[in-house]
């Protein structure tokens, strides 16, 4: 994959095929939202595992993410909130991605401007996996190079 094709977001189509889970760190009076955005692999007719890796590189290049094993970058005000519901701007013209049923408390953190750090693991990881299996998959993934993370936060509307 050429860099130039990782200048273009993906389309919406690949975009609703992506799983989106919310979360909250916390570490003493410290709490992160945390945004964890997989693909569970292969479902639809002519997606096979180096078009899903194709389309995560891209979806991470179009939100500027950085690797894994580096600081995150800053990425600016990339989810929008309206209303209880939230989406993210992922570069795309006309399409957003929406972030299925966020908790209260982490609507609540990301309304008062608080950051919210964005993983994108670029391996699938099944829909049904549980935490453990899913951590590992983290854990594995950013020792191969295969997880991109940065920071946001929330603009007030979309």
């Amino acid at each position: 994959m050429t860099s130039s094709s990782l200048d273009v977001p993906p389309g919406p189509g690949f975009v609703a095929t992506v799983a989106a889970a919310i979360g909250i760190h916390r570490r003493g009076n410290l709490a992160v939202a945390q945004l964890l955005i997989t693909h569970p692999g292969p479902r639809r007719q002519n997606e096979t595992p180096e078009t899903i890796e194709g389309g995560m590189r891209r979806l991470a290049s179009a939100l500027r993410l950085g690797p894994g094993d580096q600081d995150p970058p800053v990425i600016g005000a990339q989810l929008m909130t309206s209303r209880g519901h939230v989406a993210l701007d992922y570069g795309h013209d006309e399409y957003v991605m929406t972030i299925p049923q966020p908790s209260q408390d982490w609507l609540a953190l990301v309304a008062v401007g608080a950051a919210c750090r964005v993983c994108l693991v670029i391996a699938p990881l099944a829909l049904a996996a549980d935490q453990v299996e899913t951590d590992a998959h983290i854990r594995a993934s950013l020792a191969n190079g295969q997880l991109m993370w940065g920071t946001t936060f929330a603009r007030r509307r979309f």
